[in-house]
């Protein structure tokens, strides 16, 4: 029985590189969500045929860009609808009847949506779990002293709390500028979720590793007061530091730590 799992995803650069990824790898979905600010921005008011042609607009151009790419063979349907959590996204899945739907580069998804697929919902983040939950994965890492890494996880109704499924560290040589690690934390997140996806088309997913404890929310660090403190640190080779430090830690295969090891870290919020 061909297994049905679905992409859920605003679009961009990480969806095209994915749906790439995807079919050099040849793998191949039972669909993909694409949802659009410009459709939401046509608004409920306007006429069915303005929104029908902003629609039209969208579609077009994303095929273009993804012929372009050569992903044609990536997916077997594709929905535009107007927003991640609204009416159109959520009949756009139950008409697809998901075994397993996987995020791509998704905002908060809520439960009414999370509780469509019959097996759940499973997402890649670019930070490692439990640790460095939301923005900035790179700053927050360096300043927190956590490695460069990405966690496949099943969602909840939490931000990057659900149960991890497999944990993988970037690897860097320390000699890397910021961008170069953001760069390689990106791959990274890319090849993580093309396997995720794979393993959800080759059978059922595991149940995962609960969270240890709740750590902090790592927040946007654009244009903050602590960025002097991670250009130094990328300076100062950290990224490479904490990476020799953290990797006999860190087996993906096992994603838990020795009790001693978690004094050294982080302190739980609350």
């Amino acid at each position: 029985m061909t297994r049905r799992v679905v992409i859920l995803s605003p679009g961009g650069s990480f969806l095209d590189d994915l749906l790439a990824l995807l079919v050099r790898r040849g793998t191949r979905v039972q669909g993909v969500v694409l949802y659009d600010s410009r459709l939401s921005r046509a608004g409920a008011s306007a006429s069915i045929l303005l929104r029908l042609r902003t629609s039209a607009m969208v579609l077009v151009r994303w095929m273009r860009r993804q012929r372009r790419a050569d992903v044609r063979g990536a997916a077997e349907r594709l929905v535009v609808t107007r927003t991640l959590n609204g009416g159109g996204t959520a009949r756009a899945l139950r008409r697809l009847r998901p075994d397993v739907l996987v995020l791509a580069r998704c905002g908060l998804v809520k439960p009414h949506v999370l509780a469509i697929p019959a097996e759940g919902v499973v997402n890649v983040h670019p930070g490692l779990l439990p640790w460095i939950r939301g923005g900035s994965p790179v700053g927050n890492s360096l300043l927190r002293g956590v490695p460069l890494g990405a966690t496949a996880f099943r969602v909840d109704a939490g931000i990057d709390t659900g149960p991890m499924l497999r944990r993988r560290l970037v690897d860097v040589g320390g000699a890397e500028t910021e961008a170069a690690l953001r760069d390689g934390l990106y791959r990274l997140w890319l090849e993580m979720t093309a396997e995720l996806i794979e393993a959800a088309v080759a059978g059922p997913l595991p149940s995962g590793t609960p969270h240890t404890g709740r750590f902090p929310l790592c927040r946007d660090l654009k244009g903050s007061p602590e960025q002097p403190a991670v250009d130094a640190a990328v300076r100062q080779g950290a990224a490479r530091t904490l990476l020799d430090r953290w990797r006999p830690l860190c087996d993906p295969e096992d994603l838990s730590l020795p009790a001693d090891a978690e004094a050294d870290f982080l302190p739980r919020a609350g």
